[in-house]
């Protein structure tokens, strides 16, 4: 049985490993358009930074280790134009036609870059050659301005200050990384403005090139840079299934079922381009995240080499470093969860990270939003400078565990004083949404 996978990314690469492990005798072959497959996104910022030293770190792994290792065939500098559903076809962009048994679309997404402000030399950062050009470009920059603030907009301003540089983020909202509460993050905001130069309430007009640099008009002002990067969103890059009348969403996400189905049972989607369930909703939701996404890749790997797995769905728990703040959100906020139907609210705790006694330690701005009628707990959010990222995870397993404050607040967590006090600010937290 051929097996074609479009993507050469955590998803694409993780289904065409399970499939080949459950089923040796299939035939995976991987087409990726990019020169690179198997490699860690996350960390690009970090490249940028100059933690880490080349763009070839950031490889998982060589192709041969798939090639010779696993028995698969990748193919990158390879573009597919179109799919063929009726024929089992894929047309590819140096007029080789391929065909498949089953087809795996995994082809992640791309940044988003608004119509009206894309100009000559627009740069966004996703891939391992945007990471190339963008290190360049940095080179003979001294000061970069940053459109958007969410999750990579605040993330590289903090790389690019630490590298030396002088930043300036463009918020739309009234504050920085609104998706984070008031109350958790305020003395983040205060400290990050400290660092970054932040324009709140712009609307950017427009962006242009001027000579070597870049100019950016808002609000009826204007300034230069040397560099101007795109963190506005990302959207799916779902053409091929949208041109071959694969089910898509109002998002532009392919539609599947827990076995990574399409609406075409014999194409498969997996990752960024394709929904995935709430698990505290139960309804259908979008979570572009590294972690979901081989998940996605190798259950419809297991599926298509004829082992049955199930994608239970996923709460977007997502955790970023930004200067010496670990920062971390799970499952919903309190908008989120009202919006949802939920009767809830939210309980905000601030906390020592460690014994009081105990040298190091940092405050704890934690917190949790919970069902009034069940004390389910539904999402949380955890920001500080110590234990802030191992906090956030044990809240996300309280979240997709559908735990309530009571199981969380009897929850049987390790103490010692280097690691947090004996009354620990998720327990805190929990004792105060049980009352």
């Amino acid at each position: 049985m051929d097996v074609v996978i479009i993507g050469g990314g955590a998803a694409g690469m993780s289904a065409a490993s399970k499939a080949k492990r459950v089923n040796p005798d299939l035939n995976v072959i991987v087409l990726e358009k990019g020169k690179y497959v198997s490699y860690a996104e996350c960390g690009i910022p970090y490249f940028l930074e100059g933690v880490v030293p080349s763009v070839n770190d950031l490889i998982h792994y060589r192709i041969e280790e798939f090639t010779k290792n696993r028995g698969i065939s990748v193919r990158t500098g390879i573009e597919v134009l179109s799919i063929n559903r009726d024929e089992k076809m894929t047309n590819l962009d140096n007029g080789e036609r391929m065909r498949y048994d089953r087809l795996v679309i995994a082809t992640g997404v791309s940044p988003k870059i608004p119509e009206n402000l894309q100009f000559e030399g627009a740069m966004g950062l996703r891939s391992l050659e945007s990471a190339s050009a963008i290190q360049e470009e940095l080179k003979n920059a001294s000061n970069v301005g940053i459109i958007g603030d969410g999750v990579l907009g605040i993330e590289l301003a903090a790389s690019l200050v630490q590298r030396g540089l002088e930043v300036t983020v463009y918020s739309r909202h009234n504050a920085v990384f609104k998706h984070l509460g008031e109350f958790v993050g305020s003395e983040f905001r205060k400290y990050f403005e400290s660092k970054v130069r932040v324009i709140k309430d712009s609307t950017i007009e427009r962006v242009a090139r001027n000579g070597p640099g870049f100019e950016v008009y808002y609000d009826g002002r204007q300034d230069k840079y040397d560099l101007v990067l795109f963190a506005t969103g990302t959207y799916p890059n779902t053409s091929l299934a949208k041109k071959c009348s694969i089910i898509t969403d109002e998002r532009g996400l392919i539609v599947v079922n827990e076995k990574m189905q399409s609406s075409d049972p014999e194409i498969y989607a997996a990752g960024d381009c394709a929904t995935t369930i709430n698990i505290v909703t139960g309804k259908k939701d979008w979570h572009p995240l590294a972690q979901i996404s081989n998940k996605m890749g190798r259950v419809a790997g297991s599926n298509i080499g004829g082992s049955v797995m199930i994608f239970p769905g996923s709460i977007g728990t997502t955790l970023v470093k930004v200067f010496d703040y670990e920062i971390g959100f799970t499952g919903l906020t309190l908008d989120e969860a009202l919006k949802a139907g939920f009767v809830a609210k939210s309980v905000n705790i601030k906390a020592k990270s460690r014994a009081n006694y105990y040298p190091g330690g940092s405050d704890v701005f934690l917190s949790l939003v919970y069902d009034t009628g069940t004390k389910r707990i539904l999402g949380a959010q955890v920001v500080s400078k110590d234990g802030g990222a191992w906090r956030l995870n044990t809240l996300a397993v309280a979240v997709q565990s559908k735990m309530t404050a009571d199981d969380l607040f009897y929850t049987d967590l390790g103490y010692t004083p280097p690691f947090g006090p004996v009354w620990d600010p998720i327990i805190i937290a929990a004792d105060s949404a049980m009352k």
